[in-house]
């Protein structure tokens, strides 16, 4: 079972914060206090004629000085200690996304790499027989792959996140770069599921073939992870006033409300980490809308009823 988030900083910070606010009251009231023992005491002395009569500070000019300025002093205060508290809460946040990260990509790991050397070992017996030998190796091939694919996935993320892939526009055949993709994941991924496809004859548009590649298999790859087996998964490419339009729509769980704001986010995935059944490392949907950001697109979600997922990629026509 995992961890819950450390509440041990919060808890500090906000006894702090406390401190703070109590001690700034305790101040304020010594201040007027000291004051108006002062003032009592230079009354006493001009009745026993000891001192002169002075204009003296009234103790309500003290109060108005202290209450305003204490005030203002309370407001930066308060305003820092916001500002503090939301940078403390977002370091929690990414602190935990970061973990649920390095235990998702343990697991996306140790099962290839474990079934891999599986794989090589029986592969090195003597006796076995060819049909048995191509298995194993189209096996160990689809291992590697996944692997590749997970590096790729990590190394991706980490370019777009500086913008630090500049896509290269060129005239790609979207309708044949989706039957392309849809071929490979009815043999791996999609297997288990009813692909069904929309598709124009023919769409021509100015983009960067990898990009559009990477979105689509991201948004299909989670269509097939969360939909259940034997379920339908659609695909679907509109050309709709100045953008092309990608749609992969399942019959998934969906997504909840408060995991809506964040669900493009790096490393962010809804539910607990070590209690997950699907795979996967909180990068996909980052990816997607990075890419599409770069492309000067967009992503749009939308719940399906009474259950499942639209995720739209919006990608625009250049001239």
């Amino acid at each position: 079972m995992a961890r819950p988030a450390p509440r041990t900083p919060v808890l500090l910070f906000g006894f702090l914060v406390l401190y703070i606010l109590l001690q700034s009251a305790w101040w304020m009231w010594l201040l007027l206090s000291k004051d108006r023992d002062i003032f009592a005491l230079q009354e006493q002395l001009i009745t026993e004629g000891v001192m002169p009569h002075l204009p003296i500070r009234l103790p309500k000019h003290t109060l108005m000085m202290v209450v305003g300025e204490g005030l203002v002093f309370l407001v930066l205060l308060l305003l820092a200690l916001w500002i503090t508290f939301r940078t403390l809460r977002h370091e929690l946040s990414l602190a935990r996304q970061q973990r649920d990260f390095l235990m998702a990509t343990s697991h996306e790991l140790r099962t290839p790499i474990a079934a891999l050397k599986l794989h090589l070992q029986t592969l090195q017996r003597p006796n076995l027989d060819p049909e048995h030998r191509e298995l194993l190796a189209r096996n160990a091939r689809s291992d590697v792959e996944r692997l590749h694919g997970l590096a790729e996935q990590i190394l991706l993320a980490s370019r777009l996140e500086e913008h630090a892939v500049p896509p290269t526009l060129v005239p790609v055949d979207l309708v044949k770069e989706t039957r392309e993709l849809l071929d490979e994941a009815r043999s791996s991924y999609g297997r288990d599921h009813r692909i069904e496809v929309l598709l124009p004859p023919e769409l021509i548009l100015m983009t960067d073939a990898l990009a559009f590649r990477s979105i689509l298999g991201n948004l299909l790859g989670n269509a097939c992870k969360y939909a259940p087996k034997g379920s339908t998964v659609e695909v679907r490419l509109v050309a709709k006033d100045r953008t092309v339009q990608l749609g992969v729509t399942d019959n998934g769980p969906g997504i909840p409300e408060e995991d809506r704001q964040r669900m493009f986010g790096k490393f962010y995935r809804g539910g607990n980490e070590a209690t997950r059944n699907e795979k996967g490392t909180g990068l996909g949907l980052f990816i997607v809308s990075r890419l599409l950001e770069d492309l000067g697109g967009r992503v749009e979600y939308r719940s399906v009823l009474p259950h499942g997922s639209t995720f739209t990629a919006i990608f625009p026509r250049h001239s």
